[in-house]
């Protein structure tokens, strides 16, 4: 008997201390279970406050003054002169760039090049000599309205004079006199040159500097169609440029002559075909391209 009463002390402490175990298990599991449905619930309510506090941000709140844009007015573009970023990128495709580019003008052919380039919505950068500029002063209020840039390409043209004198005197006061008869008939002061015969090699770097002393940027080329030495030969300007045109950034050089008007509307549409989209000097958005990389210019 005392035997069996022991047993079944033993047994009955057994069987308590399970019961008190079980207890404990059931109770830990119960606060974990509370524990993971209140961590739920606080980031189910911080989900819904972000995404509230998102919306309200896009919805109700004025975009950031990097995104607002007021549309160039070329009449009104004296701003500053920074270097466009470049090149940039959209979906993850480069934005690639042609600015088309006419010297020597303004001439008989600028009204010719002007409506093949509202055919295809596309504006130009004209390069103009002083010398022509009184016998063709409509021409050079039409491109400025219709929104194509008159830059500057010295008066005279003249090698001999723009370089010989062995300082930059001749060259600015060619280039400060062309400003001073473009303005006289647009209302502004261009300030975008581009050197007869190209900055390399007449142009040093002291040269340079005095052109960015005056106020002056400077273009030279990208791709040079060589237009000018090949009368009645439109396709091989075309085939030229075609082999040239690579970069995200391109400034096509060509000039005001008969085989450039012919060749134009090919030349357009294949740069359109090569995923170029046209655009028109800013110098709100300055793009360096000269041939000595100065960043002065």
């Amino acid at each position: 008997m005392k035997l069996h009463h022991e047993l079944t002390q033993v047994n009955g402490s057994t069987i308590r201390a399970e019961i008190h175990k079980r207890r404990r298990k059931i109770r830990y599991g119960k606060l974990s279970l509370v524990l993971m449905v209140l961590i739920l619930l606080v980031m189910g309510i911080t989900y819904a406050l972000s995404n509230m506090t998102y919306w309200i941000k896009t919805m109700v709140a004025p975009p950031p003054i990097s995104m607002i844009k007021e549309p160039v007015q070329l009449k009104t573009i004296q701003g500053s002169l920074d270097s466009k970023e470049q090149p940039t990128r959209f979906l993850g495709q480069v934005s690639k760039v042609a600015y088309i580019t006419f010297d020597d003008g303004p001439s008989k052919y600028t009204g010719q090049l002007l409506d093949i380039m509202n055919q295809y919505d596309a504006k130009a950068t004209f390069f103009m000599i002083g010398e022509n500029l009184d016998d063709y002063p409509e021409a050079v209020k039409r491109l400025v309205h219709e929104g194509s840039y008159p830059g500057l390409h010295s008066m005279t043209h003249s090698y001999k004079k723009l370089y010989k004198s062995g300082n930059s005197d001749n060259f600015l006061n060619e280039f400060k006199e062309v400003q001073n008869k473009v303005a006289a008939l647009i209302g502004f002061k261009p300030h975008l040159i581009r050197a007869p015969y190209g900055s390399s090699p007449q142009i040093g770097e002291a040269f340079r500097g005095d052109i960015a002393a005056a106020g002056f940027k400077m273009w030279d080329w990208t791709t040079d169609s060589l237009d000018w030495k090949l009368p009645g030969q439109p396709n091989k300007i075309i085939s030229r440029i075609h082999r040239g045109v690579h970069r995200d950034i391109e400034v096509i050089l060509m000039h005001e002559r008969k085989q450039t008007v012919e060749a134009l509307p090919q030349i357009l549409k294949l740069l359109k075909a090569k995923g170029y989209e046209f655009e028109v000097y800013n110098p709100n958005e300055h793009v360096v391209v000269n041939f000595s990389r100065d960043t002065r210019l």
